[in-house]
């Protein structure tokens, strides 16, 4: 005898949809395994997918009677009520098999739950089977039907599919802040050569701030260090006036003894 067959509640041959080899210990095949695995980890984001549609403040009017509009006495509900019978059956169907579970998880005693035959035909009504609806009406709402109705996650339309970036195709460019700082207005000044001169720049639209930012709620307007320099010299050439060595200067040229 084999040890499927001296398992208990075991039946003569496998009633599924297709006949495989069973999984070591079980009394289903590794597919339907996997599966119903898959569907007790997606439950609790299933009902909380449930949940959100059912919301009465954000939900329209769905609910359609067999038959069209003129079969319709009534005015209809403000949620659909395949939602809501899809809630009430899904969570009793998870509240069920966590008081069996204990203090355990469903996932958790799934294994041991699969090689016992009734454990495994009430899992399946409850997780895996698909339950076609007969003349617009649906007996019982499995996890399964309802992950094919409304999906696990929020469904958008349009929406690109999100890919991990290339870092690779990004060109690499130099930091201006390194070796290249940011001057206030007041240090600015000393390298434009006086506060009248760095005014008549940004008047003349000669020299654009690099950015502000507020210190102790001041607004301070910031300068690029070499666009000052650059324009300096620039206005040297022109004038042919011998400009005044800054102290921002000092320092960053070799003094000859």
């Amino acid at each position: 005898m084999s040890a499927v067959a001296a398992l208990p509640n075991t039946p003569e041959k496998c009633t599924g949809c297709a006949e495989k080899p069973a999984r070591d210990h079980a009394l289903i095949c590794d597919s339907c395994f996997y599966r119903l695995r898959g569907l007790v980890r997606d439950a609790d984001d299933l009902m909380g997918r449930l949940q959100s549609l059912a919301d009465p403040l954000k939900a329209t009017p769905t609910d359609k009677a067999p038959g069209g509009r003129a079969a319709a006495v009534e005015p209809p509900a403000p949620v659909d009520a395949d939602l809501l019978d899809a809630l009430n059956d899904v969570w009793h169907t998870l509240h069920s098999w966590e008081r069996f579970a204990d203090h355990r998880t469903l996932e958790a005693v799934l294994p041991d739950l699969v090689n016992d035959a009734e454990h495994v035909r009430v899992l399946g009504i409850g997780f895996l089977d698909r339950h076609p609806p007969f003349e617009g009406l649906r007996d019982f709402w499995s996890v399964q039907d309802a992950v094919d109705k409304w999906g696990v996650e929020r469904r958008t339309k349009g929406e690109p599919t999100w890919e991990v970036p290339n870092d690779l195709d990004e060109e690499a460019v130099p930091r201006p802040e390194w070796g290249d700082p940011l001057l206030n207005r007041d240090d600015a000044a000393k390298v434009a050569g006086s506060l009248r001169t760095l005014r008549r720049w940004r008047k003349n639209e000669q020299i654009t701030p690099a950015g502000e930012i507020y210190v102790a709620g001041v607004r301070t307007t910031l300068f690029r260090h070499s666009e000052l320099v650059k324009l300096r010299s620039e206005m040297k050439a022109k004038t042919g006036r011998p400009a005044k060595t800054t102290n921002h200067e000092i320092g960053r040229h070799d003094v000859k003894a």
